[in-house]
């Protein structure tokens, strides 16, 4: 009988501690630890760390082309691929201490604002094609060159046309936030959960800059508050995790969401290998101005990187002509390197970052290192929870949650070891 009760308290514990993961917000299932992890990263003369869809579809072999111009041997070049560029961060900041990384690739010009100090974690490095780089690019995404640029785009809404256009929606003629979410057009639209995802979280950041945010005076364009378009749609949308889950959605035929989140520069993925133009993108024209957040991915140096030389090597080889070159129609995006060369398929498929309203303009770096968690944790509270949080000190109402939950944990724990140990005294 004893072991039993013992049995059915550890039952219980365990059932607690489960419930205490399901609920924190960096639990480990969506940590990077469960990145699909090469057994020979220990053995290799390179390690780099991107994510998932890099140059992947068309998939153009970085370690084969690579090895070619540096004569490191393919074998022992280990590219690392994660989810989103988010875990990334994440990953990065966990190894700060032990860095088992050379090279990071894809954090955006967003997601830098999450590391607490990039001098930490990263290590300046000018590239000797940091003269073809646009300088401009480099200013918006790291002034200080932690991080160099590699491609850049709008976000957009991304359709396919033969069941979505101006005949069947004539609001996308001159599409606003606010038009779309009266529209059915809400009902089909994918969005990627912006706490994962770096296209997503540029979303939100354009909602933000259209909206304003009345906690921290900040007007945008619209003097509302973002808080409350998100409360209207939260239960119309679709909500993935990645730009790779809402794209296989999308081309799902039998779920019937053929509008997403993505770029401005995507209808050029089909157009540009199949000559397929049902696909567009559109942005939306708040006070009659295309609007559109733009999104800049750089590549770093790891700082402590095991194999520093070999990742000076790739950077500069990743940054030039013949590698940028790649970058319009394998990873469908404008490439960084003013000399690289861009198809004119792709130049009549895209909405050119230079014809929109760049809202990033209205967000300072000051109010994204000072507000970009909150933001992320009220997306949360008002998509998940339903609720419109209001300016609150303290903790969040996520971290609350997960804080009761885990003093819960503790005390039970505490509590049962305890009577097992008076128990023993006993006897």
């Amino acid at each position: 009988m004893a072991k039993e009760k013992i049995n059915i308290k550890l039952s219980a514990l365990i059932l607690v501690l489960a419930i205490t993961l399901a609920f924190n917000q960096n639990s480990f299932m969506n940590s990077p630890v469960f990145a699909i992890v090469s057994k020979s990263s220990q053995q290799a003369e390179l390690v780099i760390y991107t994510y998932e869809s890099l140059l992947n579809d068309p998939k153009y072999d970085i370690e084969g082309n690579f090895s070619a111009y540096s004569g490191i041997p393919k074998d022992k070049i280990s590219i690392i691929r994660f989810d989103d560029a988010n875990e990334i961060v994440t990953k990065l900041l966990q190894e700060k201490d032990n860095p088992q990384a050379d090279i990071v690739i894809g954090i955006d010009n967003v997601l830098i604002h999450k590391i607490p100090s990039k001098a930490d974690v990263l290590e300046k490095y000018e590239s000797k094609e940091i003269s073809n780089i646009d300088s401009n690019l480099i200013e918006n995404l790291d002034p200080d060159k932690y991080l160099l640029p590699y491609d850049y785009g709008i976000i957009a809404l991304y359709y396919i046309n033969t069941l979505i256009n101006k005949t069947t929606n004539p609001e996308l003629e001159n599409l606003t936030l606010d038009t779309l979410a009266d529209s059915d057009l809400i009902s089909k639209l994918i969005v990627e959960n912006p706490k994962f995802s770096s296209p997503g979280l540029g979303f939100l950041l354009w909602t933000i800059a259209v909206y304003g945010d009345p906690e921290i005076n900040f007007k945008g364009i619209l003097n509302k508050d973002w808080k409350d378009w998100w409360f209207k749609v939260r239960k119309n949308i679709t909500i993935t995790k990645s730009w790779g889950d809402a794209f296989t959605i999308f081309f799902d035929e039998k779920e019937g969401k053929p509008f997403m989140v993505s770029y401005g520069t995507s209808p050029a993925y089909g157009f540009c290998q199949w000559g397929d133009n049902t696909t567009s993108a559109v942005v939306t024209y708040e006070n009659g101005k295309p609007n559109a957040w733009l999104q800049i991915e750089g590549i770093g140096l790891v700082k402590g990187a095991p194999h520093k030389e070999n990742a000076k090597k790739f950077i500069d080889w990743f940054l030039g002509k013949g590698l940028q070159s790649q970058i319009p129609e394998h990873q469908w995006m404008y490439p960084a390197n003013k000399l690289a060369t861009i198809s004119s398929c792709f130049s009549q498929s895209v909405i050119p970052p230079d014809t929109v309203n760049r809202l990033n303009d209205l967000i300072t770096v000051d109010m994204l290192k000072q507000n970009l968690d909150r933001w992320i944790d009220e997306w949360e509270q008002v998509v998940v929870l339903g609720t419109i949080p209001k300016k609150t000190e303290g903790i969040s109402g996520f971290e609350y949650i997960t804080t009761l939950l885990s003093l819960f944990a503790v005390v039970t724990t505490i509590t049962y070891f305890t009577k097992r140990r008076k128990k023993k005294q006993r006897y």
